[in-house]
């Protein structure tokens, strides 16, 4: 399982979820990592992150896999299914779109203010926050801020631009993946239009709201809570069954 996290996310934004998947061989991808390069800018968009994902995973002899990406990391991982679908059996989605049209305007200003000023802790500290339901304890808290401090701020600033720009919904009937779409109530980011485009234009998908959660990968430790029953086989077949047989989580809609 290959987990994307989101901007101003970081790697271990995704311990929650590996912890609660121990069934899963999991890879965390450090994608702030890409901007530590002289050629950074040839991986600075949601493509470039796709394209350097797909050389990972063909340099680690990874035939098939289970992509999981949050936010960014989500869009990356729509743009990877599209054109590598020969490496995906499943694809998770989470608190992303397929493009940035309608991200809520708050956040967005959020975004821009972070992207035209020099480097700021309060501010990155304010977007870091943005994308949790409850804040973790001061020291987990610290560590994700302190993970967006050490990126390339102009690699990131320009991700996000090229994300600004991109729309991927005529490219999402190319993903052949079974697709499960997870959208947290409180995300701060994400509305459920979002999630209606991802069903519109995904074959074969499906999408589930989680009561009480917010943006970040974490909703999917859920799945470890959620009531036992039997499986349809798969790992979002997993999440569907058991969510269809607990009363707080919602699936609200399917690809038609």
């Amino acid at each position: 399982m290959i987990l994307l996290h989101p901007w101003f996310g970081s790697w271990p934004f995704w311990r929650q979820t590996v912890a609660a998947l121990p069934e899963f061989e999991t890879l965390s991808v450090d994608l702030y990592s890409l901007g530590a390069s002289d050629d950074w800018q040839r991986f600075a968009g949601p493509h470039g992150l796709a394209q350097a994902v797909g050389k990972m995973l063909d340099a680690l002899h990874v035939d098939r896999c289970i992509v999981v990406g949050n936010s960014m990391g989500g869009i990356a991982a729509q743009a990877l299914a599209a054109t590598r679908g020969d490496l995906i059996d499943e694809l998770v989605l989470v608190g992303t779109g397929a493009r940035a049209v309608g991200v809520k305007p708050e956040f967005r200003r959020a975004l821009d203010q972070w992207i035209g000023s020099e480097a700021d802790r309060g501010l990155t500290e304010r977007l870091v926050d943005a994308l949790l339901a409850r804040r973790p304890e001061r020291q987990t808290f610290d560590m994700f801020v302190d993970a967006v401090m050490r990126a390339n701020k102009d690699f990131m600033g320009a991700v996000l631009n090229g994300a600004f720009d991109l729309d991927l919904r005529a490219v999402l009937p190319k993903i052949t993946a079974s697709t499960l779409v997870i959208r947290g109530e409180l995300d701060s980011a994400r509305t459920r239009t979002h999630v209606e485009e991802l069903l519109a234009g995904i074959p074969e998908s499906t999408a589930l709201e989680i009561p009480g959660a917010g943006h970040p990968g974490s909703v999917l430790a859920c799945h470890s809570r959620l009531s036992p029953c039997e499986d349809r086989g798969g790992f979002v077949g997993q999440i569907n069954d058991r969510a269809v047989c607990d009363r707080t989580a919602g699936i609200i809609g399917t690809a038609r």
